[in-house]
């Protein structure tokens, strides 16, 4: 049989020169380790509302390195015995006692989480380091991979974030928000409606002009896009500056290194009530809506031409993208998917409901039913896969092609 594995201590006697070793085996060691969190003043805990199933989840932020931890119930409960009295060992028994049988590995996880958070006291002190051999690659893989992994990393970020943001709502920005403004963009959008429905029997005479000038069109698009985009991010962080929150970051990236994204980072709203939470999700949006029915309003407004294309075509591009930005069946953890998992107190819907899916042929077999939060969890799947499919067929007859058409004869 194996022997487990030992920690060799070297250790001395008072008045006594020299060292001697002392061997204690790891598991020991592990499981008598006291995790303790640091002082109230480096941390903040915010429960979250109760979700369908009467659980409840909590926002855990730690001051030092200005981060979040979303808790579930089982790790809120960790937390409240990681007071530097308790062992991992007396934990364990506690968390069994208090849920049933559990997996230890959710401490381990959860002490990992902790630790990168800066939300441990000498945990550093108590690891053991692995190391790990590299198997030998040609230089032109490391090469490629470096390359790869550079390109994927390309991130341009704003410096103080917050003190910019906070400067331009102080100077404008928070006219956004304001009653007069909300009304006008209410009147902005009955008026898209009316231009839409006079311009719609004329569609086939504007998309016929696009065809005339595609180079030129698509990259009008494109800017379009990419300004509403930025715009778009501006006014999720100002609308954070509203509710007297901290934009954390805000800058570009490579999604998946391909697809140029701008974000804005306001976690820190997770502190705040659930309506401020969903007042800053659909506050983004809004400007595509907005800019959406600007531009339907210029395309009635101007002679029949190719600006008219361009402004009406603005416009479906931006109503499209607010849509698939609300709309929260699209398995993309989008605004209208926190919007979501924010009225269902479910922050992590998604997730949740995938792993569901792996576990649930088993747990059909042993005749466990779903509960009603699972229930839940498989209605926004298969809400999600109706809605993508229904997507895909409608762009498709959109532009002739009919997936379902089936010939017959020769």
């Amino acid at each position: 049989m194996v022997e487990p594995a030992k920690l060799e201590l070297l250790t001395t006697r008072p008045g006594e020169p020299g060292f001697e070793i002392h061997e204690v085996q790891s598991h020991q060691a592990y499981l008598g380790f006291k995790p303790e969190r640091p002082p109230t003043t480096e941390w903040e805990l915010t429960p979250l509302p109760r979700g369908v199933d009467g659980s409840r989840n909590y926002i855990l932020k730690s001051h030092k390195r200005d981060n979040y931890l979303l808790l579930d119930p089982q790790e809120y409960f960790l937390w409240e015995h990681f007071d530097g009295h308790h062992s991992l060992n007396e934990i364990g028994r506690a968390l069994h006692f208090e849920f049933g049988s559990f997996d230890f590995e959710i401490i381990r996880h959860f002490l990992g989480k902790l630790y990168f958070a800066g939300l441990l006291n000498e945990l550093q002190t108590t690891g053991l380091r692995r190391s790990a051999a590299r198997r030998q690659v040609r230089w032109w893989e490391r090469s490629f991979a470096a390359m790869s992994e550079y390109w994927s990393r390309i991130t341009i970020r704003v410096s103080d974030a917050d003190h910019y943001c906070a400067a331009l709502y102080d100077r404008g920005g928070f006219l956004l928000f304001r009653w007069p403004f909300v009304v006008s963009y209410v009147a902005l959008l009955v008026g898209a409606i009316i231009a839409l429905s006079r311009l719609w029997p004329h569609m086939a005479k504007i998309a016929g002009r696009v065809a005339a000038r595609p180079l030129l069109s698509t990259a009008i698009m494109l800017a379009t896009i990419v300004s509403v985009a930025m715009l778009h991010v501006l006014v999720h962080a100002l609308a954070c500056k509203a509710y007297g929150r901290k934009v954390r970051e805000m800058g570009f990236f490579l999604l998946q290194g391909l697809l140029p994204t701008f974000y804005a980072d306001v976690t820190d709203i997770f502190l705040s009530s659930r309506r401020v939470r969903v007042m800053v999700d659909l506050s983004g949006p809004m400007v595509e809506v907005v800019c959406g029915s600007i531009a339907f309003i210029g395309a009635y407004c101007v002679e029949a031409g190719f600006t008219q294309t361009l402004l009406f075509g603005a416009g479906l591009l931006l109503w499209e993208s607010a849509l698939l930005n609300l709309y929260p069946f699209n398995f993309l953890e989008l605004d209208g998917y926190n919007v979501l998992a924010d009225l269902l107190a479910m922050p992590t819907l998604r997730q949740r409901a995938l792993a569901l899916v792996r576990r649930l042929p088993h747990r059909l077999r042993s005749g466990k039913m779903p509960n009603r939060a699972e229930w839940i969890q498989l209605g926004y799947l298969g809400l999600c896969l109706v809605s993508v499919l229904a997507y895909i067929i409608a762009h498709l007859d959109a532009i002739g092609v009919k997936p379902f058409a089936w010939r017959s004869g020769p």
